[in-house]
């Protein structure tokens, strides 16, 4: 009897820790839009600070999304230290053609509960993308992003480094 009810116990905390992860993904997720206009977790984006630029330019002949590498640093402040404010990217596009932004784990490091983020920008265009800090927590365990463009594969990425 103790054994059968053990068991009945411990399935159910399997069960419930396999559930905490899909309900990460219930926080809001990532949402893209302009300054005026776009939300993200019901807070406006002109009520956030900028936490993070990318542009795409022409370097050397090559097109990239400058900078090469960015630090998303979270030690200091903490999830209870930006009390729960979201993370505002700006992604600007100073090309003369549209191009593709992507905010992903490497895909080696992807789970199927891995942050993804699409946007297409027009040449001058700026949009802006707000992530719930719930979806960086508990998203991105690899701690390392990269910001592409999903519609060229011979664009050169970024990295974005979260430290936690």
């Amino acid at each position: 009897m103790h054994k059968v009810l053990l068991s009945v116990l411990f399935s159910l905390i399997l069960v419930a820790a396999g559930s905490s992860v899909a309900l990460a993904l219930q926080s809001g997720g990532a949402s893209v839009g302009d300054l005026e206009t776009g939300s993200v977790i019901g807070q406006p984006f002109s009520t956030l600070d900028v936490d993070l630029e990318y542009t795409a330019l022409m370097v050397g002949g090559k097109k990239v999304w400058y900078p090469g590498t960015t630090i998303l640093d979270l030690r200091n402040q903490g999830t209870l230290g930006r009390r729960g404010q979201p993370i505002l990217i700006k992604v600007t596009n100073a090309l003369d053609g549209d191009h593709g932004f992507s905010l992903s784990a490497d895909s080696a490091f992807a789970g199927p509960t891995s942050l993804q983020v699409k946007t297409v920008l027009k040449a001058g265009e700026t949009k802006y993308i707000g992530i719930p800090m719930s979806d960086l927590t508990f998203v991105t365990a690899p701690r390392a992003l990269k910001a592409k463009c999903h519609l060229h594969a011979a664009h050169l990425g970024s990295n974005l480094v979260i430290f936690k």
